[in-house]
């Protein structure tokens, strides 16, 4: 019924956070803890190369691995468009199977809440499987702070002067004993006023307690588990990142 990542919200996407975007400070923040890795480095759920690209540039032997085609496809264009090169796969992040090692996996910006709950230790020991001995995990979480049910926001993102795209996000509800809410996001190409073509997703997101994922990042064999308020900058933010070492 509903579809993740298609089309449209690619194209959004690409609109509203850009090759090279920071988002709260996350490109910054990341490079820092990066800089001195010498060995490669995995990006999950890399989009369209917002953060690899720069890092390639700067760089740093990162990949990326998406579960969205449509989402690889503009990546493998923002590739070419920058004039560099990189290795990018298809796969999912519950069942991951790749050749390499990685001297660090990331997930920045919160993109591991929108992964199932109920995989989470898959996901995590397919992490903890694919980093060398002494590697790090660095994962952004998000604390449902903003959400407020049945809230409806509609934004309008021009593409040129005929064509944009309409997104609507219906927040739909919050539930408190499985820790997630859950919205409809309704992204409408629209031309001259009429809409030529309708995307309409279910947007869930699942949230953790500092204690309870720090609980199952050590229950999955990482240890040295830290984490960090608004990338140190913001005390008050609902975004928290935790490093783990293998």
């Amino acid at each position: 019924m509903f579809v993740e990542y298609g089309a449209l919200s690619t194209k959004m996407y690409e609109l509203t956070k850009p090759i090279g975007h920071s988002m709260d400070g996350d490109l910054e923040y990341y490079f820092k803890q990066l800089k001195n890795t010498k060995g490669k480095i995995l990006e999950a759920g890399v989009g369209t190369g917002r953060m690899l690209i720069p890092f390639i540039q700067k760089g740093l032997q990162i990949e990326g691995v998406d579960l969205s085609e449509e989402m690889l496809e503009q990546c493998r264009i923002n590739l070419k468009k920058a004039g560099v090169t990189g290795k990018i796969y298809q796969g999912d992040l519950t069942e991951l199977q790749l050749e390499s090692s990685y001297e660090a996996i990331i997930m920045p910006t919160g993109s591991f809440c929108l992964l199932p709950r109920a995989k989470v230790n898959e996901i995590l020991q397919s992490f903890y499987k694919h980093l060398e001995k002494g590697g790090r995990v660095i994962i952004d979480l998000e604390l449902p702070s903003w959400f407020i049910e049945k809230e409806v926001i509609v934004n309008e993102y021009p593409i040129d002067d005929e064509v944009g795209i309409l997104f609507t996000s219906t927040a739909q509800s919050m539930d408190w004993q499985k820790q997630k809410t859950s919205y409809i996001h309704r992204y409408d190409l629209v031309r001259k006023g009429y809409v030529e073509q309708t995307e309409v997703s279910n947007f869930v997101l699942y949230w953790y307690g500092i204690d309870e994922f720090i609980s199952l990042l050590k229950a999955n064999g990482f240890s040295s588990v830290t984490h960090e308020v608004g990338y140190g900058e913001n005390a008050a933010a609902s975004l928290i990142t935790f490093t783990a070492v293998k």
